[in-house]
């Protein structure tokens, strides 16, 4: 459970999507009461996607998934292989190599290198 803000030390709060959306989808968000800073929940838990992300590294974390989603979704590998290429190439441990996880400068990186390293194995961590 996230309760203090990494942005701001604003208090954080958990409210249904319905609340923050204007739509239930099932699942909640973690709010700062102090800045735009959220991130959601499983369906269905109370469970972070992954960190609390200001407006900045939400829009890196899309770009991202737009440098990284196609290797799976486009078929090119299966999306386990994917990670386990992401893994590699972030050098980071299974259970941190989600974008969701990562900060400004991992999703930087993913967006400046991922593509090459995946056609060439050029880039990665060493």
């Amino acid at each position: 459970m996230i309760k203090i803000c990494r942005y701001c030390g604003g208090k954080v709060i958990c409210i249904s999507t319905k609340a923050f959306y204007g739509r239930d989808y099932g699942a909640h968000v973690y709010k700062c009461t102090g800045c735009d800073a959220y991130v959601g929940t499983h369906k269905g838990t109370k469970n972070p996607l992954g960190t609390l992300a200001n407006k900045e590294l939400r829009e890196l974390r899309k770009k991202a998934h737009e440098v990284f989603d196609p290797c799976w979704k486009d078929k090119h590998m299966q999306r386990k292989s994917a990670y386990r290429r992401l893994k590699e190439f972030m050098g980071t441990a299974r259970e941190d190599t989600h974008i969701a996880m990562f900060d400004e400068d991992q999703c930087r990186r993913v967006i400046a290198g991922f593509k090459r390293f995946v056609l060439t194995g050029e880039g990665g961590s060493t």
